[in-house]
């Protein structure tokens, strides 16, 4: 590599950084609201709010006011516990480089601006961020700090990647979960094409560990709708190879595959008390994270309400 090689690859690097943390800054302030509510006074332990008592809560924090009233158990939450850390496992997988056309966003580019707001609400709400790539099969790992500081590292971190080789979703969800120290929210990002049987047993024992699930599956609006309509050459992007098909016949087949796999997608969530969000690149991500963000936090007072 000459010197002047090394200097543009270093200014489109920083190019590809600026778009991404202004893209992301810009989805992140669209958003009404943060993830959950934080209420942080330096290092103090005032009492918070309520939230309903889960077996290994101890007892002597249960209010038993509210039980007198309600005859259910609630426990008393403090300004520390408010604090989460949370991990963002980001799909850099061949499939995510799609569409490879420059006048398009790729579902990668779409993702990391959902992944980097994400980020940014988080920081700015004092918890602390981790990022996880997907990245050539295997994954690439930056540990959860907090502090706004943190912000430009976990940019940058997505703005050297591009997406190509296999997703190896499943076996790397499990190595995720081994690196995690304490349990905490998992915000998954991906268009989820890989093997169906492994993510969901992946799904389960994260959640099973305890850790909170978001799920997020971006996908372009050719993915959903099918529009092909001519004799062409199908070229795989996680070394399939290539197949002449015809459209015509292939959609109703594939249309019925990818529905049946969301439905799943959305009953195995559903069984395990997590989110399940589907954003096209199409779409404004910043309307689109902020109309989830206030479902969520609708949802959450409703659970959490005496």
């Amino acid at each position: 590599m000459t010197f002047w090689q090394g200097k543009q690859e270093t200014l489109e690097l920083i190019s590809r950084v600026r778009r991404l943390e202004l893209k992301s800054r810009e989805a992140a302030e669209g958003a009404l609201i943060g993830l959950h509510r934080s209420r942080h006074r330096g290092s103090s332990i005032e009492f918070s709010e309520h939230r309903a008592y889960s077996p290994g809560d101890e007892i002597r924090l249960i209010d038993w006011k509210i039980f007198a009233k309600t005859d259910r158990c609630f426990i008393k939450q403090f300004e520390d516990e408010t604090r989460i850390q949370a991990y963002i496992l980001l799909d850099a997988s061949g499939s995510m480089a799609y569409p490879e056309n420059r006048d398009k966003t790729s579902k990668f580019e779409y993702g990391a601006v959902i992944a980097a707001a994400l980020a940014y609400l988080l920081l700015g709400q004092g918890d602390a961020v981790g990022l996880a790539l997907i990245d050539r099969g295997r994954l690439n790992w930056m540990p959860a700090r907090a502090g706004e500081r943190h912000f430009p590292e976990l940019v940058e971190m997505m703005a050297r990647t591009e997406p190509s080789g296999e997703s190896k979703l499943g076996p790397l969800i499990l190595e995720l979960k081994n690196r995690i120290s304490r349990k905490s929210l998992l915000l998954l990002v991906s268009d989820f094409f890989d093997q169906e049987n492994e993510i969901e047993t992946s799904l389960k024992l994260l959640r099973l560990a305890g850790n909170e699930l978001v799920l997020f599956q971006v996908l372009t609006p050719e993915e959903i709708q099918f529009p092909f309509d001519r004799i062409s050459w199908f070229e795989g992007l996680e070394n399939e190879g290539r197949v002449l098909i015809d459209p015509g016949q292939l959609r109703k087949k594939y249309l019925s595959l990818l529905k049946n796999w969301q439905d799943r997608l959305k009953r195995l969530c559903l069984e395990q008390a997590a989110d399940f969000e589907q954003f096209l690149t199409s779409q404004n991500p910043g309307k689109m994270l902020s109309a989830y963000l206030v479902h969520r936090s609708q949802t959450q007072r409703r659970r959490a309400r005496p």
